[in-house]
């Protein structure tokens, strides 16, 4: 085990002595969770959680040690579940620490856990952990320890459903105050709360130009700004996945395969809603290797769906918020920090059913990723950032706030279209949301305004661009002409 040096607690810098006095209730020490490379497939709030309550930052190697036998005697991997299952039935009951998703199955009038670490869709659940954290684990569920009981005499139409969850400790932050957050904003510069969002999903904000660090944070407009889709393109080892799967459990990826109606959308067989209906970011990772299957229809629903936010199978119509980004890797030239000069149009290394500019159109903003360098162990954060399941949870809670009111007062949109003005409109105030979330409409400064509004018409006409080589009689170069409203 390489363990983490109690060394880094030292010398704290001015921003991290800052961050701790003000949010030490909701702040850790970034470097603590990644003592050990064996716990990369958990998820990072996962062993965040685990190192705010156990470890000391000033004396770490014992909290460590604890973590090391919490998981140890506690986690399991998927080809255990016969072990455990005989475990739980020997013994009466198990702690088991994993992932725990609740639907409601409305032809038993019943609730069912699935429980991954058991193979088990069928466990029962007491009613008091559903009136506890049913929001929670009905909508994406939630990682925790869970005691689990067997019972051998519960029984439905002739079949024994024998484990039941009594007892549930959730690792995420499930009820918080966004007012205390934006009061919180308050205090810090405009920089030191860049900083502080760099350093929370994981990387040293030292490393990074100004230029850079704003291109980090629009991969986290999603998080915040619903029906907002987004496309990234850059080369390999840059942190897209790494951001997307680590910021928050409310997102999902995708990486290549298949992607089915089924999966996206709803299962018409199990009457199951599909992840666009319970996930707040979906990605598409490795989107060149993605297939399809059936493109026609799939592609189709999914065009309306990011036009719209509704998507309908078969006679039912369902309305998500979910966002749909794309991420995927293009020939780049390192040196000028630019995609090879061989492509036609840069949507050239897509799945050729998603060449289609009616559906590109619906993409708000195209982060040029080729601008990100490759991330490196120095490039990783060194200080404290917010735990970030809390500020998952606080990025779920901006979403039902509205921004765009801040944009649509300040900026005259006369003469552009109406899909170029939503999707300026999303990524600015998604922007404001993430970096300025304390301003009002009345308080938002010219400057703080412009940094976000020319970050999002940017995006947005470098998609333009590519769709005017696609379609030069149906797209213009023309770029877009925004202007701030003079008061």
């Amino acid at each position: 085990m390489d363990t983490f040096s109690a060394t880094t607690t030292q010398n704290l810098t001015p921003a991290d002595q800052k961050v701790v006095s003000l949010l030490s209730d909701r702040v850790v020490l970034k470097p603590l969770t990644r003592w050990n490379e064996t716990y990369k497939e958990f998820p990072r709030y996962v062993m965040e959680y685990l190192c705010a309550r156990y470890v000391d930052p000033a004396n770490p190697v014992p909290g460590q040690h604890r973590i090391d036998e919490l998981l140890r005697e506690h986690y399991v991997d998927s080809d255990a579940k016969e072990l455990i299952k005989s475990r739980i039935k020997e013994k009466g009951e198990y702690v088991l620490l994993g992932s725990l998703q609740v639907r409601l199955d409305a032809g038993r009038d019943h609730y069912w856990a699935e429980v991954p670490a058991l193979g088990d869709n069928f466990v029962r659940i007491g009613q008091r952990l559903l009136h506890d954290y049913g929001e929670i684990l009905l909508t994406g569920g939630a990682w925790g320890t869970m005691t689990i009981e067997y019972d051998s005499h519960y029984e439905i139409k002739g079949r024994i459903y024998p484990f039941l969850i009594r007892e549930f400790k959730p690792f995420q932050i499930t009820r918080l105050d966004p007012e205390d957050y934006i009061a919180k904003r308050e205090l810090f510069t405009t920089e030191e709360w860049i900083d502080l969002l760099i350093q929370t999903i994981g990387f040293n904000p030292t490393r990074f130009s100004d230029r850079e660090k704003m291109l980090m944070l629009l991969r986290l407009v999603p998080f915040v700004e619903a029906n907002t889709n987004l496309i990234e393109l850059g080369p390999r080892e840059t942190g897209k996945t790494y951001t997307y799967r680590n910021t928050s459990s409310k997102s999902f990826v995708i990486s290549g395969g298949k992607a089915t109606p089924a999966t996206l959308f709803y299962n018409v067989a199990s009457k199951k809603i599909g992840i666009l209906g319970y996930r707040d970011v979906v990605f598409f990772d490795e989107i060149a290797a993605t297939s399809f299957s059936d493109p026609e229809a799939t592609i189709s629903v999914l065009k309306d769906y990011m036009q719209t936010g509704r998507f309908s199978r078969g006679p039912l119509e369902f309305s998500a918020q979910a966002c749909i980004v794309l991420g995927g890797n293009i020939n780049t030239d390192i040196v000028r920090r630019a995609p090879a000069e061989r492509y036609r149009h840069l949507f050239e290394v897509l799945p050729l059913e998603l060449q289609d500019t009616a559906f590109l159109d619906r993409i708000h903003a195209f982060l040029p990723g080729w601008e990100l360098p490759k991330i490196n162990p120095e490039n990783y954060a060194q200080g404290y950032g917010f735990i970030t399941d809390y500020l998952a949870e606080i990025f779920s809670r901006l979403r039902r706030r509205n921004y765009q009111t801040h944009v649509n007062a300040r900026v005259d949109f006369a003469g552009i279209t109406g899909r170029n003005q939503d999707a300026v409109r999303k990524v600015t105030a998604g922007l404001l949301k993430l970096i300025f979330p304390h301003r009002t409409d009345q308080t938002l400064a010219d400057d703080e305004l412009e940094r976000c509004l020319n970050l999002a018409v940017e995006c947005r006409e470098r998609v333009l661009a590519q769709l005017a080589v696609m379609a030069p009689g149906e797209f213009s170069t023309k770029g877009l002409e925004v202007k701030k409203i003079v008061e």
